[in-house]
């Protein structure tokens, strides 16, 4: 399934989740509290050395097994997550759970386990704002660990507030499509042969709190150069969607006359779909069936809405607009955005 959640053990105050899995809390928790209380103490990451028959004898080869030990469900039994060496450190569950709560100093906000338990993420508000009238941008920081040997710790902020696999993977796409380096986007990362592993992940959780309401600004000021970007002339708009998705160039001449006129046919196609891109944003912008503001803000909410509900598909389109093509489009919009208001 889609969201990927252990055992139901997913946490979200107040909103509701769309798989449904559990009901949002009305109660402000630490993380502690979900883990002890909601996930019924969760886990532990246990290390077993790898042995092998030599000599008919079983010996130790010096490396290690990374094994999920059971959860509280009658159900449950050991998961194998992998191979290290002695120079990985597993993290525990309760050890994550108590760095954030005494590092942030927030509620959480969402929290839960994925994939047999292989992910864990955190998240907490971030200081939100309103970008005009009645639409208000929340942005929240978001901490997330692997317990198998291929991912590590990472803390990252994002519009997005993940409760599953999808959004936990949105979020994550969004931080890596909108860091700079100073506060926005993806924070801090380290592997878990890091033995400082856990005194650095409480530094920076302390330290992006601190830092919190900077990072809000750097966001508000985005989206507010958006708002405060009048388009004068519809050209503007055509320019901005040319400038985002340029037309593919014809074929080359370098090249077999007889594979031509595929190669045009195919540029063709692919020049096709781009004027119906640019065409359908257009349409949303010049006051289809949405109403949006005559400025840069209203470009980029013509895109999303484009991209979200009126592109066609013959497959669900989910995946594509968190992470796949449509994501990818809507980014490159995005970027040109970003371009005109930093000229």
């Amino acid at each position: 399934m889609s969201h990927n959640v252990l055992e139901d053990m997913v946490y979200s105050y107040k909103v509701p989740m769309w798989h449904n899995l559990t009901k949002p809390f009305d109660v402000e928790k630490t993380a502690v509290q979900i883990l002890n209380d909601d996930f019924h103490g969760g886990f532990e990451i246990l290390l077993r050395p790898v042995t092998v028959l030599l000599n008919g004898e079983e010996q130790e080869t010096g490396d290690f097994a990374v094994v999920r030990s059971k959860t509280q469900n009658e159900e449950s039994k050991e998961i194998l997550f992998g191979y290290c060496s002695e120079r990985y450190q597993p993290l525990q569950p309760h050890e994550i759970a108590e760095v954030f709560d005494s590092s942030v100093k927030k509620p959480a906000e969402s929290m839960g386990f994925l994939f047999n338990g292989k992910d864990m993420f955190i998240s907490f508000k971030m200081p939100s704002f309103e970008v005009v009238k009645d639409d208000e941008l929340e942005m929240f920081g978001i901490i997330k660990s692997g317990f198998d040997t291929l991912k590590g710790t990472s803390l990252f902020t994002s519009i997005y507030r993940p409760i599953c696999a999808n959004t936990l993977s949105m979020a994550a796409n969004w931080a890596n499509n909108n860091t700079d380096g100073h506060g926005r986007g993806n924070i801090w990362n380290s592997k878990h042969v890091n033995k400082n592993l856990l005194r650095d992940l409480g530094y920076w959780a302390s330290f992006i709190i601190e830092d919190a309401e900077r990072q809000s600004q750097l966001l508000e000021s985005f989206f507010r150069k958006l708002v405060d970007s009048p388009i004068k002339k519809d050209e503007e708009v055509h320019k901005i969607l040319y400038e985002a998705f340029p037309p593919f160039s014809p074929p080359s001449d370098y090249m077999p006359e007889e594979l031509k006129p595929e190669k045009k046919e195919l540029i063709d196609h692919k020049n096709e779909k781009l004027n119906e891109i640019r065409d359908g944003i257009y349409s949303l912008f010049a006051g289809g069936e949405v109403a949006v503001t005559r400025d840069l803000y209203g470009v980029l909410n013509s895109t999303t809405e484009y991209f979200c509900h009126k592109m066609p598909s013959k497959k669900p389109i989910a995946n594509s607009v968190m992470w796949g093509n449509r994501q990818k489009m809507t980014m490159q919009v995005i970027n040109v955005l970003n371009d005109r208001i930093s000229a």
